[in-house]
């Protein structure tokens, strides 16, 4: 249970680096005229609402992904990371390639990196 607990890292940093991402996109974009408070609240509803279908297909595939590769045995660890973040990342990589989502490319990359910082929670989670 502690190894799908830790997938609170890769939730909360893909949140926050999309986020941060549709703030800066939202005020810098000269059409919209938004004041930073506008800005923050635009990237929230992008982030929340039409993101639902993200979050729901990532936090789905991160839990499923774990179930399958890590709970079982934690054996190459790292190599199974990147697997998971291979697999669970395909379907955002395809929406950047066919849609120009630039902001899914964001979360894959943020993705990697708090799966790498995900490591050191999983081993300190199994030694105590």
């Amino acid at each position: 249970m502690k190894i799908l607990a830790s997938n609170w890292i890769n939730i909360l940093g893909v949140f926050i680096a999309t986020l941060f991402y549709a703030v800066i996109l939202n005020y810098s974009d000269s059409n919209l005229n938004y004041n930073i408070f506008q800005s923050v609240v635009a990237g929230l509803t992008l982030i929340c609402f039409f993101g639902m279908m993200f979050w729901g297909l990532f936090i789905i595939s991160l839990i499923v992904a774990d179930l399958l590769l890590i709970v079982w045995s934690q054996k190459l660890l790292k190599q199974k990371l990147l697997v998971e973040w291979l697999l669970v990342s395909s379907p955002f990589i395809y929406w950047v390639i066919k849609y120009q989502e630039w902001i899914s490319l964001i979360g894959i990359i943020t993705f990697f990196i708090t799966q790498l910082l995900r490591e050191k929670l999983i081993v300190k989670a199994i030694n105590g």
